[in-house]
């Protein structure tokens, strides 16, 4: 009986396995809590896997058996929160009247699954570590079936039986499945981290040149398809070497963050901030007429003209820009050439004494 235990056993636990590093697939680039969407699809996906383990039962005696699937209720809970809870509750619940039809056992299955969730939910609300939570709701775990078990069977045998069985598996399996959901989560969180590193400018948070390029091209696809109108606007601060040279590199730093706080500021929430390199900057304007762009760019040279720049607690000084403005389409014009005329106008604007706006005339 003991080997045929702990072959269920694996065989449950290579099932969580997989699912559980296939699900981390799913939710490598998002985590499963940042969309509703995600939520949905989280409590589809562990709830299959739960039905997966009710197929593959783990044979305690003869007459009784048991399986790990109100693990798919705990582990969802802690990535994806209550809407994932109860759809993979739901989705379990249909899942046990389906297989073993209508019974007294399926029905205090169903509550066991309700009365879960709504201990997962009052301990997920709780500010503990995550391995506390996933402890606490397995003890509840264990205690609700227990309770159910007490219920069911009526020989004293086993009942005994079945409660020592239940208990050393759900701790076994339990530190197995969350050391698992740990290493996932883990490993996703310092993909995206990398991810983001190699998108982002370490210095300002903006969109690095590799970025930009990607984005660029495809901003002008989508304008070129949809015949709309694209911007761009190329920003160089003026005289930032000399402000390294007077003042350091850790000012000029400072310099480059609050300019980079500056676009933000002066631009929509559509638009795409970019640090291009050094001391140059660059604004995508998606559905932006050369006129507006013309405003917009503007705006962002007059803001950085009336800002002050704190260097030290006693100290401050004035920065300028200059820019120059390309629109899509172009009379005669080739969109991708657009980032080499937009150059040009903001080298216009520098030869013409900087701190100003120069847009390419059609």
């Amino acid at each position: 009986m003991l080997t045929t235990v702990l072959h269920d056993l694996i065989v449950n636990l290579a099932i969580i396995i997989s699912f559980l590093f296939i699900s981390g697939q799913f939710f490598k680039q998002i985590p499963m809590h940042k969309s509703i969407k995600l939520k949905v699809l989280g409590g589809f996906v562990f709830g299959f896997m739960g039905i997966v383990l009710m197929f593959f039962s783990i044979h305690i005696t003869d007459t009784t058996i048991m399986d790990l699937r109100n693990f798919a209720i705990i582990t969802v809970f802690l990535s994806g929160g209550l809407l994932s809870g109860i759809i993979t509750a739901f989705i379990l619940s249909l899942g046990r009247i389906w297989i073993f039809g209508v019974s007294l056992s399926s029905i205090i299955g169903v509550g066991t699954f309700i009365i879960l969730v709504l201990v997962c939910w009052y301990i997920s609300k709780r500010k503990w570590n995550p391995s506390h939570k996933f402890l606490l709701m397995n003890f509840a775990n264990i205690f609700i079936v227990f309770c159910a078990y007490i219920i069911l069977i009526t020989d004293r045998d086993v009942l005994y039986t079945a409660i020592l069985h239940y208990g050393i598996i759900n701790f076994i399996a339990g530190y197995a499945i969350f050391s698992l959901c740990d290493f996932i989560s883990r490993s996703n969180e310092q993909y995206r981290k990398l991810m983001e590193s190699a998108r982002t400018d370490f210095l300002t948070g903006l969109h690095n040149v590799r970025q930009f390029d990607k984005l660029w091209n495809e901003h002008i696809q989508n304008a070129k398809q949809k015949k709309e109108t694209l911007s761009l606007v190329v920003i160089d601060i003026d005289y930032f070497k000399r402000i390294n040279d007077t003042y350091g590199h850790l000012v000029g730093d400072m310099i480059l963050k609050e300019f980079a706080q500056v676009l933000k500021e002066t631009t929509r929430s559509i638009d795409t901030v970019s640090r291009n390199g050094g001391e140059e900057f660059s604004v995508i304007l998606p559905e932006c007429s050369y006129e507006k762009a013309q405003e917009i760019a503007e705006r962002i040279r007059k803001s950085v003209e009336r800002r002050t720049f704190s260097i030290s607690n006693a100290e401050s000084i004035h920065v300028t820009v200059s820019l120059g403005v390309v629109s899509y389409p172009v009379p005669n014009e080739n969109p991708e050439t657009m980032i080499s005329t937009a150059d040009d106008c903001l080298y216009q604007a520098k030869r013409s004494g900087r701190n100003r706006v120069v847009a390419y005339s059609y």
